[in-house]
């Protein structure tokens, strides 16, 4: 029986599962009495409906997703669709050769993905024109699958542009729900046991899973990282969890080491992740201050109380004022050498100057940007291009999992979602093969 796997991610980037299903069949049946399960589940325990949900290239699930969950944008797997493209197109390239005793594959099939990878990727219409036509340069028969099955029905669930005008929390591929998968298995034992022998394993593993997330989030904010232990965190420190802070010690880096930044603020991470970015974490600290926060998503808040977004702005704890005593006069005799420019004496921090010395802001204020292409419901979009008469040419499958490919992340696991994102290209684009695959019809030699 198919069993269907309901996951989510925390603000801690860990997975949890929220939900699991024996189907009789793949309909779009099927998944709707589950998702319409899940909706009472979620209404019950007055849980929100997800910002996002990530989905392979199931047309009955994906359709059952649009009708039920209206006010979700659905994002299509990125792992599923660079490792479809790879197993599909390269028919139409030169096989692979042996160099040193390893197989590598052909450089103009990798230049073929790297193409891919960087339409897949574009941050702008503009881009993604200029990218498509360094892509429509390779064989047209490559091109066309590409073009016909991915880029044509489905880019604004695939393109970086139209995927980072939503909240996504940085979760583009569905490789969490396949570690979840893998630690399901390993907590059944056995494939031969009865829904009720399943149910009772389940129960330990859930049991498990909580405690896990419980003990991750007291050691998180026990012990909050040495670079993010700094004033200018300091009213997030305990109240956001450690993932956020270091994606935001990452924007503080992006900063000049002098001075305002120079460039207009055209970040998505506000969008996207729910996080300021490094122009709006500038206006928090120049002046002494420090991020706020109300500029935090509830997503990463540990606990989600809305009174915390009430409280007013910490007031800072700084070292007290030292007071210089009268001392020898000015001019006097024996007033001692200089001290040296090795000396210990530290020296005055950015928010202890006063602000007469503080370098001038830089006007920030927004020009007019690129229009936007907000989109209603993506899949309708999609479906409505297939009853246009669009050829759909895409075959499923793709190419074996090996060690280098996989991307897992788990409640069990230390490794970030955001590296399993990454992994989608980088496995893709990997030059070594371990061996020649040759596809027979109904199996994979």
């Amino acid at each position: 029986m198919p069993l269907l796997n309901i996951c989510a991610i925390t603000g801690g980037n860990k997975v949890v599962q929220v939900g699991v299903a024996f189907l009789s069949n793949e309909s779009e049946k099927s998944y709707k009495w589950v998702l319409s399960q899940l909706q009472e589940m979620m209404q019950l325990h007055q849980i929100q409906q997800p910002y996002s949900i990530i989905t392979d290239r199931e047309l009955a699930l994906i359709k059952a997703i649009d009708s039920l969950f209206l006010k979700s944008i659905h994002i299509l797997c990125r792992w599923h669709v660079n490792m479809n493209i790879l197993a599909k197109t390269k028919k139409y390239f030169p096989g692979p050769t042996k160099e040193d005793g390893v197989w590598k594959r052909h450089a103009g099939f990798n230049t073929f993905l790297q193409a891919c990878v960087n339409v897949f990727n574009s941050t702008t219409e503009r881009d993604y024109s200029e990218n498509l036509a360094e892509l429509k340069k390779f064989d047209h028969r490559a091109v066309n699958y590409v073009m016909n099955t991915w880029l044509t029905p489905w880019k604004e669930k695939l393109m970086r542009y139209w995927v980072d005008q939503h909240l996504h929390f940085s979760v583009l591929v569905t490789s969490s729900v396949e570690g979840c998968h893998g630690v399901i298995k390993s907590w059944l034992q056995q494939s031969t046991r009865d829904l009720n022998g399943v149910f009772d394993r389940l129960e330990l593993f859930w049991s498990a899973q909580q405690r896990g997330i419980t003990e991750a989030v007291a050691q998180d904010q026990l012990r909050p990282k040495h670079n993010v232990n700094l004033p200018r965190f300091a009213e997030l420190i305990g109240q956001i969890h450690g993932y956020a802070l270091q994606k935001l010690h990452f924007e503080v880096s992006k900063l000049p080491k002098h001075g305002a930044p120079t460039s207009i603020c055209n970040c998505t991470i506000q969008k996207s992740m729910g996080l300021p970015c490094y122009h709006t974490i500038w206006e928090r600290i120049k002046d002494g201050g420090s991020v706020r926060i109300q500029d935090i998503h509830l997503h990463w808040l540990y606990y989600r109380s809305p009174e915390i977004t009430q409280e007013p702005p910490l007031i800072q704890v700084l070292d007290p004022l030292v007071i210089r005593g009268k001392g020898r006069p000015k001019g006097a005799l024996g007033q001692g050498k200089k001290l040296p420019e090795s000396n210990t004496k530290r020296l005055p921090s950015a928010f202890e100057l006063p602000s007469s010395t503080a370098p001038p802001a830089v006007d920030l204020s927004p020009i007019p940007k690129e229009q936007l292409y907000i989109l209603q419901s993506t899949t309708q979009i999609a479906m409505a291009r297939f009853e246009q008469g669009h050829i759909d040419q895409y075959e499923p499958g793709t190419m074996r999992e090996r060690s280098y490919m996989r991307g897992i992340s788990s409640v069990h696991k230390d490794d970030y979602m955001e590296l399993s994102a990454n992994s989608a290209d980088s496995a893709m684009l990997n030059e070594t093969q371990e061996c020649i695959e040759v596809e027979v019809p109904g199996r994979l030699l």
